[in-house]
């Protein structure tokens, strides 16, 4: 949550020097979807997977074609929803006012908070985000009249998830010496990482 609310107020920053200062502020939103591999399935093999991912990056120029921010999104995947944010890069290539080549990189993590935790009389299980990080390349084409430019890019994202199940101390047996450091009220926890690799087509706008 302290991760979140300070991802809004440098938005709000963002905003702000955007209006004071034209020019200066840069937003590109796209939406689109992302492609990977399922779940390994009980003969070795993986089915494809296709979930949706939205994007949202804020940015100030620091040069005529390098600009420096932050992004916000959505991504879904097979069993899971996170929210990723993260500081990023986007760089320009070719005349303003032309079509040019956007490219990109975004470094930071991702938030299970959409996800429901389950809590029964004997155990609560809960998701949790994790590292991500994505470069891309693409097209900015910018219209006829105004500031605004049509967007298509290509990502490769790579985000880290992991699956928690707290098993309760029901208090009939004694907790052994190796799980000690177990957080109070737990007996046993079991954790499964999850490993996305996607590659991420996307359509959107800049301004």
């Amino acid at each position: 949550m302290k991760v979140i609310l300070l991802i809004l107020v440098i938005y709000l920053l963002f905003i702000s020097t955007g209006y004071g200062q034209d020019k200066v502020y840069y937003n590109q939103t796209e939406v689109g979807a992302l492609f990977g591999k399922g779940q390994e399935l009980w003969n070795g093999e993986h089915d494809s997977r296709l979930g949706f991912s939205l994007i949202t990056f804020h940015g100030a120029k620091i040069s005529k074609y390098h600009v420096v921010g932050f992004s916000l999104g959505f991504d879904q995947y097979e069993s899971i929803s996170i929210i990723p944010f993260a500081l990023g890069w986007r760089g320009f290539l070719g005349k303003e006012n032309r079509p040019q080549l956007i490219g990109g990189l975004d470094f930071g993590g991702g938030s299970a908070i959409l996800e429901k935790k389950e809590n029964t009389e004997w155990y609560e299980s809960w998701y949790e985000g994790g590292l991500m990080y994505s470069p891309s390349i693409g097209v900015k084409l910018p219209a006829k009249k105004g500031k605004t430019s049509l967007t298509l890019t290509i990502a490769y994202k790579s985000q880290k998830a992991g699956y928690f199940q707290g098993f309760f101390d029901q208090g009939l047996t004694p907790r052994p010496l190796t799980n000690s450091n177990l957080p109070p009220g737990y007996n046993s926890i079991t954790e499964t990482f999850y490993q996305f690799h996607s590659l991420v087509a996307r359509i959107g706008l800049a301004f």
